[in-house]
């Protein structure tokens, strides 16, 4: 049961984490005074100004679209592929798995010929300016009149702040959400006679339970809390790494770096609550042990863990800061792109366009792709396609995604950064100033090789 969580994880939750540590991979924009593809050989939208009866509409001739992104076969199927080929008799998907977050594999790719037509993840300036890769769609929205008010509050904003360009661009539709949720042990609970965790929740008072779940009782050392990744609630602060026009460090002088990092120190300070030595000693959630009370990760982990027979969970959602009530970790929706040399524009577009769409979130989300739009019926749907016990499913969609700050050249690695650096401090005996102050000089390297490549 281990390996196969294991193996389950990467399939699941690599389509939540490729939009933070990714930041890379849309499309680029038609030059001043085109118009994408309106009188290409697919037919697709309208090009006397008048928008499609939907906006995912397609009557073009039968074409096969390449779709980039970082999954395997089975659930590019179950989640695209069989819907869309439902939905569109003229269009068939095709899979090109791969991880478009380096040049190297899109250069391969179009050395080979196989330009994708939709690509999965965010733009960076590699992929928009170096490559040339990648298409705004904002021509697309507005010529079909897309309703982009149909997503929960943030998701376009934050999508707009990471144009690499700094204009404000869409380089793709949300299609899916990066919603973490706090998952927690009933047995653990019941037996020291705690009550359940809430929705609405500070982190002051789940380390307060944690610390009392951090127990060792017949041989078994509880856990109270253990966070996936431990910079979760550094996530719901919108702190800037750099100055994205000179690449000044910036995050080591916000208090609210400091302010997170002496958050960790605190967690830390529970005796027992950190596991020096995972790989000889590992903890588990589900599955070994079950030692551990309360477990912050991807909300797509719902389905797998009621895959576990008797395992008695529930789940709430993310504790937030006092000062932020409601206002939930992110690393972005997960945009879809058209790729900016397709020939296929319009078919791409009428896709993505509908994976958008209420009734193509509706489906996305009861496979367990956490949905991006304020549909009730859409988060209620949430994984209902494989659980089907009484869960709090829309908890990790009761509060507003944290904004994202404005994109930076040198912090597309930033949020990765951060994530490594705090495991390392959990384990360090700097406090956290000495630490930040530390990072910040291990951060001005990872920028000065970015300006080097410029």
């Amino acid at each position: 049961m281990q390996m196969h969580l294991k193996k389950s994880l990467f399939l699941f939750a690599i389509l939540i984490l490729i939009a933070s540590w990714m930041t890379a991979c849309s499309t680029d924009v038609a030059e001043p005074g085109e118009q994408p593809d309106q009188t290409s050989e697919e037919g697709g939208a309208e090009s006397n100004g008048e928008s499609a009866e939907e906006p995912w509409a397609y009557h073009g001739d039968p074409v096969t679209l390449k779709m980039l992104i970082w999954i395997d076969e089975i659930t590019f199927n179950s989640r695209y592929k069989e819907q869309i080929e439902a939905q569109f008799p003229n269009i068939k998907l095709e899979l090109i798995s791969g991880n478009p977050v380096g040049s190297e594999f899109i250069q391969e790719l179009i050395a080979k010929g196989e330009m994708p037509d939709i690509n999965v993840g965010n733009p960076s300036k590699e992929l928009v300016e170096n490559l040339d890769f990648l298409m705004p769609i904002d021509e697309y929205i507005e010529k079909t009149n897309f309703d982009l008010s149909i997503f929960q509050e943030g998701i376009v904003d934050n999508l707009r702040s990471l144009d690499p360009l700094g204009q404000g661009h869409l380089y793709g539709l949300p299609v899916e959400n990066s919603v973490r949720a706090l998952f927690y042990n009933k047995d653990i609970f019941d037996l020291f006679g705690e009550p359940y965790p809430e929705d609405d929740m500070t982190w002051d008072e789940v380390l307060e339970i944690a610390s009392r779940l951090t127990v060792n009782r017949e041989g078994v050392q509880y856990r109270g809390l253990v966070l996936a990744p431990n910079s979760t609630p550094f996530m719901q602060l919108g702190v800037p790494g750099t100055d994205p026009q000179t690449g000044e460090i910036v995050f080591a002088d916000d208090p609210r770096t400091k302010k997170f990092f002496e958050l960790l120190d605190r967690y830390r300070s529970i005796p027992g609550i950190v596991n020096p030595d995972t790989k000889n000693n590992p903890d588990g959630f589900s599955d070994g042990k079950q030692n551990i009370a309360m477990w912050v990760n991807n909300s797509p982990w719902l389905e797998l863990l009621t895959r576990v027979e008797g395992f008695n969970f529930d789940m709430a959602a993310v504790p937030t800061w006092a000062d932020k009530p409601n206002i939930a970790p992110t690393w972005g929706a997960l945009p879809f792109n058209i790729t900016k040399h397709s020939k296929n524009k319009d078919a791409a577009w009428s896709v993505i366009s509908y994976l958008a769409s209420e009734q193509g979130q509706i489906a996305l989300s009861q496979a367990g792709s956490p949905p991006v739009i304020k549909s009730e019926e859409a988060i209620r749907e949430f994984t209902s396609m494989h659980v089907k016990e009484e869960y709090n499913v829309t908890a990790p969609f009761s509060q507003t995604l944290a904004k994202l700050a404005p994109y930076s050249p040198y912090d597309e690695s930033f949020s990765d950064f951060i994530a490594t650096k705090s495991a390392e401090f959990l384990t360090s005996d700097q406090d956290a100033v000495q630490f930040i102050r530390k990072i910040a000089e291990e951060y001005s390297v990872i920028v000065d090789e970015v300006k080097g490549r410029k």
